[in-house]
């Protein structure tokens, strides 16, 4: 995935947090490289510290709009045990104004889904992590449920107060029979598994060795263990979600009426979030979630026959 938000450099951090990095991590910070995929406009730096070692530091303003979701991030981060294909938590801290989180640096790059041994390393990956975190290690995190519910209502509300008027024709022509097939998601995503619930390309990394590392646990909740997955297909693109969903050991044997409420769901998120305004911090993220909708929609449409 190419620049997705626009983020301040960390030479931009004031002195008093670079210097709080530098005590934290035991030595000061010999150069930072910028990362500039992903969504959240804060600081994302991967660093080499004067000794060698390496961490990767992210930082928002304490009294950004998002800085809640930073602190979920690292209230599940550091509940996440050594089984768990994701990179450990070293610290949180804050300092002038800023929240910062500090975890092992993990050498690699996002994986090419169109590489058959990469898909199979982060299809392996996903199901590993789905064992080792049912049931959840987070007591507190919500339910998928819970936490969901204000994003997952859109043909409900389009069926109820009219759609948008540029609506495509297959969507507008099965609205109603949408609204109905929505409203049963949330009972089929009921379960015990911690879901990372924003599995995409740009939040995995795919190490030399082989691995893919799961990052940016901000949208953690608890759920079915096929609920990653799917969400992991909304955003494949180039993959047939149906040859996965009928053979992977996740989704084989769940009911094929829940995996489709999920997806009515899904696209039915993405679809009304791309109609948003503008956001400059994130100038691409509306044209991401048009292509999640397009694409997830095609799919819907394809299972349901409709």
């Amino acid at each position: 995935m190419t620049a997705t938000a626009l983020r301040p450099a960390w030479a931009d951090l004031p002195d008093q947090v670079r210097d709080m990095v530098d005590s934290c991590l035991g030595a000061p910070v010999r150069s930072a490289a910028g990362q500039t995929g992903g969504f959240t406009p804060g600081v994302a730096a991967r660093l080499v510290l004067a000794d060698g070692s390496r961490a990767f530091v992210k930082a928002i303003r304490a009294d950004d709009e998002l800085a809640g979701a930073y602190r979920d991030e690292a209230r599940v981060a550091d509940r996440l045990g050594p089984g768990v294909p994701a990179p450990r938590l070293r610290f949180t801290a804050a300092a002038g104004g800023w929240l910062v989180l500090a975890f092992d640096d993990v050498a690699g790059r996002h994986p090419r889904f169109a590489e058959p041994a990469e898909w199979a390393a982060v299809l392996s990956s996903v199901q590993r992590m789905t064992g080792v975190l049912t049931p959840a290690p987070v007591p507190d995190a919500p339910a998928a449920g819970t936490a969901l519910a204000p994003l997952m209502t859109a043909w409900r509300e389009y069926a109820a107060t009219g759609p948008p008027a540029d609506l495509d024709p297959w969507t507008a022509t099965h609205l109603n029979r949408l609204a109905g097939l929505e409203q049963g998601w949330d009972r089929a995503v009921a379960g015990t598994t911690l879901l990372h619930a924003d599995l995409r390309a740009d939040n995995m990394l795919l190490t030399p060795s082989g691995e893919v590392v799961i990052v940016d646990w901000a949208c953690a909740c608890v759920g079915a263990a096929w609920v990653d997955l799917v969400i992991l297909l909304a955003a494949a693109d180039g993959i047939d979600p149906d040859e996965v969903v009928r053979t992977h050991a996740l989704t084989r044997d769940v009911p094929a009426a829940a995996v489709d409420a999920f997806v009515c769901a899904l696209a039915g998120l993405f679809a009304r979030e791309c109609r948003g305004p503008g956001l400059p911090r994130s100038p691409h993220l509306r044209a991401f979630q048009a292509a999640t909708a397009r694409r997830t929609l095609a799919w819907l449409a394809r299972r349901t026959g409709w």
